[in-house]
């Protein structure tokens, strides 16, 4: 099967910060609790690819359980530094998220605009489901 660029990019990445040691992800536990209900408060829409992702778009100043599964992702995916790591799934988007949320989309080859919309949504999705 053959993967999509984005999905190649977060491998590599995710492997890069494997490597590195000094990236922190979040826990498992909560892997998929989050979107559920992110979708079961704002609704679904279709990604580009198909998939089931949240109907609205989130940006700074967002908040709420759907800034949480961003949070959550984004730190799966790619990882937090140590000293950004105390509280960082809080469902607040203020300029920490801002700037793992800019760090994930650069990663994904994605346009670095700060919004999680559709492709954003999808790229997300795609690295926290097996």
């Amino acid at each position: 099967m053959r993967r999509s660029r984005t999905a190649k990019s977060l491998t590599a990445l995710a492997l890069a910060a494997a490597a590195a040691g000094t990236l922190l992800t979040a826990s498992p536990a909560q892997a998929g609790d989050y979107l559920s209900s992110c979708i079961s408060t704002v609704g679904s829409r279709t990604s580009p690819n198909g998939w089931s992702i949240p109907a609205r778009n989130f940006a700074y100043g967002s908040s709420g359980v759907c800034v949480k599964e961003i949070q959550f992702d984004v730190s799966s995916i790619i990882g937090i530094d140590p000293a950004d790591a105390n509280n960082f799934v809080d469902g607040q988007w203020g300029p920490v998220t801002d700037k793992y949320v800019r760090r994930f989309q650069s990663a994904a080859g994605l346009d670095v605009d700060g919004v999680v919309g559709p492709l954003t949504w999808q790229a997300l999705v795609a690295g926290t489901t097996d």
